[in-house]
Formats: structure tokens, sequence, C-alpha cells
């Protein structure tokens, strides 16, 4: 619910969570929130389309969807060669960007 409120995204809130409040590795915590986002989205694209208030966009989400589905086969490669201390890490970084990004927005 935080995520969507501050538009920034499940992963760096699910997973931090996940590691600290129910010590989940991080790994784990990672795999968890992707398929956590991707449930979640299924639901909200198919309630849109099935309602009618998805008209535009559909080509554009497709081809979104399969760079999603494309791109976390990578992701998953590549998170088998990188410790979960710097999945952390990376996760850190991630989250003081979107902070940067909430304090300029207003301006």
């Amino acid at each position: 619910m935080l995520s969507g409120y501050f538009a920034a995204g499940g992963g760096i809130i699910h997973v931090p969570a996940l590691i600290q409040l129910l010590g989940f590795p991080a790994h784990v915590a990672t795999s968890t929130s992707h398929f956590v986002v991707a449930i979640t989205t299924l639901a909200a694209v198919t309630v849109h389309a099935v309602t009618g208030a998805f008209t535009e966009g559909v080509r554009r989400a497709a081809v979104l969807s399969a760079g999603a589905v494309i791109g976390a086969q990578f992701g998953a490669r590549l998170s088998q060669k990188v410790s979960g201390a710097w999945i952390i890490r990376l996760l850190a970084v991630g989250l003081a960007l979107v902070g940067i990004r909430l304090l300029i927005a207003p301006f």
C-alpha cells in the first residue's frame, strides 16, 4: 500500500521489509517481491481491461509486458552472480534516489 501511495514501485519497499522484518534472505526477498508485483499488476490490468477503462495503450502494455518477462529472465540469472549484500546496497541506492525524487517533485 505504501509503495503505491508514494509511486515508488514495489521492490524498494517490499524487499527491505521482507529482509528486515521477516528475516528473508536477500535473494528470496527479491524473487518474492517480483512475484507479488507481477500478480498485483496482472490483477490490475485485468480489472481495467474487463471494465473497459483500459482502451488505449494495449499495444504498449503488451510490449512492456514482453520486455518485463525477458528482462526478468536476465535479472534472475544475474542475481545468481551477485551477493545478497550487494542487492541490499543497490536497493538502498534506489530508495535514496526515490527519496530525492519525492523531495524535488514539488518544485
